[in-house]
């Protein structure tokens, strides 16, 4: 069986100040994520998934 491990998701209080947005306290990705992390993580539930979804989905 093959088995995926997903990236691991950040408070806001974990990642540098820079990349904070208002109103936002989880679901940060690690800044130096590597872009197989970037799309195992839209199957996650981060500050960006609806966002991903939604723009994605219509697409079909």
């Amino acid at each position: 069986m093959l088995t995926v491990k997903l990236p691991q998701i950040f408070q806001v209080h974990q990642v540098p100040r820079i990349f904070w947005e208002d109103g936002i306290m989880s679901g940060y990705r690690h800044p130096k994520s590597s872009a197989l992390d970037c799309i195992l993580s839209s199957f996650q539930m981060t500050n960006e998934t609806i966002n991903i979804w939604t723009h994605f989905l219509p697409t079909w």
